[in-house]
């Protein structure tokens, strides 16, 4: 059976790339308070402008990691359709060529109806794992969509607030020093106001993450419905084959074993 690592995968999906450095400009804020308190109102435009700046260039670094790891999951999933497509079609040809032999060493009717009865059997054994495994398979598709999708608002929920809240600090700053209120309160207000915005943004962005643990149940899920349509398979077959051996003799029993 074809070994797919979803895991690895879906998790890198889920995975909070490049946040952290949305934060950068709080940072900065901070390691500039060495500068003196009377000037801070004259380089408040000069670091509006510059925080501005990195916000802008951390999205569109955000945005298009989210487009690469969108590319590659699609890129993904069409190499494993194909070889999964490449993989039925060869056991079928495989099978054809079995069934076709075992159909010339027959030696009567009655060998000729077992092994009519046996290949139906097989071909139904495979046609219900396969539309198992399809189904598992789209199931999980279906629900890592829906977890990238929820995290992408969620996310993008958080950023809105921890931008218009930073927006909203740096013009009450901004009117402050156009009201002369002196610089060193509205340095060590600015501060807080950002301060505050940025711990909102972690806690928003980390109730978010908590959601994504959902997609360990989901690859439990999937690896338990692939199992059981594997089991039900190799039982129904060791039944057709089973039957067969009665009519055939063990000597010339087929063993199926068909790959996913």
């Amino acid at each position: 059976m074809m070994k797919i690592h979803f895991k690895n995968a879906a998790k890198g999906l889920i995975a909070s790339a490049m946040l952290p450095g949305l934060l950068y400009p709080v940072a900065m804020f901070a390691q500039g308070q060495a500068a003196a308190q009377k000037g801070f109102c004259a380089v408040l435009p000069n670091f509006t402008s510059q925080t501005e700046g990195n916000f802008v260039d951390r999205m569109a670094k955000l945005e298009a990691k989210r487009a690469e790891r969108e590319q590659n999951l699609a890129t993904q999933r069409s190499e494993r359709d194909t070889r999964l497509s490449e993989n039925r079609a060869a056991w079928e040809t495989r099978f054809q060529e079995h069934y076709a032999k075992l159909e010339a060493n027959a030696k009567d009717d009655a060998q000729k109806q077992a092994i009519i009865v046996f290949q139906r059997a097989v071909n139904a054994a495979v046609r219900a794992r396969q539309a198992a495994f399809d189904a598992a398979k789209d199931a999980f598709r279906q629900a890592l969509d829906q977890a990238i999708a929820t995290r992408k608002t969620g996310i993008d929920a958080a950023v809105t607030a921890f931008k218009n809240a930073r927006t909203v600090a740096l013009a009450k700053a901004t009117a402050d020093c156009a009201s002369n209120v002196a610089p060193q309160t509205v340095r060590q207000n600015l501060q807080a106001a950002l301060k505050a915005a940025r711990e909102k943004f972690q806690t928003d962005r980390q109730a978010v993450e908590k959601k994504g643990e959902a997609l360990e149940s989901l690859i439990d899920a999937r690896k338990a419905a692939v199992k059981k349509a594997q089991d039900d398979f190799k039982t129904a077959i060791e039944k057709a084959r089973d039957a067969l051996k009665v009519v055939l003799g063990a000597s010339t029993s087929p063993q199926p074993s068909p790959s996913e």
